[in-house]
């Protein structure tokens, strides 16, 4: 069978914003490995990554291609743009089998379904369903599917993450992903993964996909997936784990496995990491194997908001992850959210102050957003405007989503702007950026993305993203 993947893209959100400076564009991983299990199972693939290589007549490339199966992969707020990938996609192939995949369609597989004209949803781990639907198999012997007036019960995640197949980099024209930024030192990066899953309980994240159960790959065949991807041409990688630390030491073996082969390839883990779930020794051997640059999912200031958002972790937690990273000359990012349930001004203000009080590189506060498959959109729910009408289109200040049980939407875009002002407007940080610019020889680099980003500078790069 021939099938064609396709990544859309968020470009017409970051086209006039200030945060594509801050982007780092690299081939997704997820499509890549699905094509690398296809095409092992004998079926012809294309990939197409909107995100870096728009195609500006989507009817006539879709004529020009004739898959026999169009598999869309997305997450809630690309869900308008699937959908109409899927209606033109109907439209010039009405013999095709339209597949969605990813966060949106596991969480919400019936309202994708009514609201966009695909044949079916995958729910969950893709890995082996795409290769029994691409090998004719019917709907109802393959587990995790739900289609217009039946489904099949979950699939069992994938244990063995060693027999999950190469991503097929090959597919992808690796000069479109050669754009720098604030948190990529060299050009192609490689989006991997060592593990799957997160056994934490966040009420604001979804586990539409890998879910609880936290599996990982040998040490051998993670730096096997290394040297492949170095083989087609990347450069450095980004680990895009939801959890690379939950077990310290498996973390600390891969890293050893690294230095062992030594294949020299800078790395970041910019998803964020826990910071319950770190030791110095892990900091340690990760910079030594060549991770330079690495974010914490910090979320609040306030013990009280953390323990309320289940979050597990603890501020005193995160002043000595913070210690340790720093210790080891890591760039530091530390992610935090805005109106967090329960929040008040006092506990905003205590996020941003302790913000201010670690020596990190950047921050960034996002105004928190329930997202579809989560505990808090379920908490929220009475807040949620036309909750089945909502298109659920990229989540922006004030879209028209769900009026926040606390505060007015100025008043949260009012407590963003002061947490950035308290963060970014210490003439300390200025000046401890200058001299860690100069030190690493990266002054000139970061002084360009700053401009890039215009008069806001740093404070707006990572405001939206």
């Amino acid at each position: 069978m021939r099938v064609l993947l396709i990544n859309p893209t968020m470009g017409d959100y970051y086209r006039h914003s200030k945060v594509a400076a801050a982007i780092t564009l690299s081939p997704p991983l997820n499509l890549a490995l699905l094509a690398g299990a296809l095409r092992q199972a004998g079926h012809g693939v294309e990939l197409w990554d909107l995100e870096a290589r728009p195609v500006p007549d989507l009817r006539a490339a879709l004529r020009a291609s004739k898959p026999d199966m169009v598999g869309v992969s997305f997450r809630t707020p690309l869900f308008p743009q699937a959908r109409r990938i899927a209606e033109i996609a109907r439209q010039e192939l009405p013999g095709a089998l339209l597949v969605a995949g990813g966060v949106h369609p596991s969480t919400r597989p019936e309202e994708t379904l009514l609201r966009a004209p695909f044949d079916v949803a995958v729910r969950g781990e893709g890995d082996l369903s795409v290769v029994e639907l691409a090998d004719g198999r019917s709907f109802e012997g393959i587990g995790g599917l739900t289609w217009r007036g039946g489904s099949t019960p979950a699939r069992a995640l994938i244990e063995d993450m060693d027999s999950l197949a190469m991503g097929a980099w090959d597919l992808v024209d690796l000069r479109h992903y050669e754009r720098t930024s604030l948190v990529a030192r060299t050009t192609p990066v490689a989006d991997l993964e060592f593990s799957r899953g997160c056994r934490a309980r966040c009420v604001y994240c979804t586990k539409g996909v890998f879910g609880n159960l936290w599996r990982n790959k040998s040490p051998a065949r993670f730096v096997e997936e290394l040297a492949h991807a170095k083989a087609h041409g990347f450069r450095a990688f980004n680990l895009v784990d939801d959890s690379f630390t939950t077990i310290t030491s498996r973390a600390i073996a891969s890293c050893e496995e690294m230095l062992r082969v030594d294949l020299d390839m800078p790395w970041t883990l910019t998803n964020g990491i826990r910071v319950g779930n770190v030791n110095e020794e892990f900091f340690r051997v990760a910079r030594q194997a060549g991770c330079y640059l690495l974010a914490f999912g910090f979320e609040s200031g306030s013990d009280q908001v953390l323990k309320r958002i289940k979050k597990g972790a603890t501020v005193e937690q995160a002043r000595r992850a913070v210690g340790w990273a720093r210790k080891y000359g890591f760039t530091i990012l530390g992610y935090f959210m805005v109106g967090l349930p329960g929040e008040t001004a006092e506990t905003i203000a205590e996020t941003a102050a302790f913000a201010a009080s670690l020596d990190l590189d950047f921050a960034k506060f996002s105004i928190t957003m329930p997202l579809p498959g989560t505990p808090l959109y379920d908490q929220w729910a009475p807040h949620i405007r036309d909750a089945h009408k909502y298109d659920f289109s990229i989540h922006q200040p004030d879209n028209g989503l769900y009026d926040h049980p606390d505060f007015s939407w100025p008043q949260l875009e009012a407590h963003t702007r002061q947490a950035y002002q308290t963060f970014y407007g210490r003439p300390r940080y200025v000046a401890r950026r200058l001299i860690r610019s100069l030190r690493s020889g990266q002054l000139a680099r970061e002084a360009r993305y700053t401009l890039g980003v215009g008069a806001g500078g740093l404070m707006e790069s990572f405001q939206r993203r």
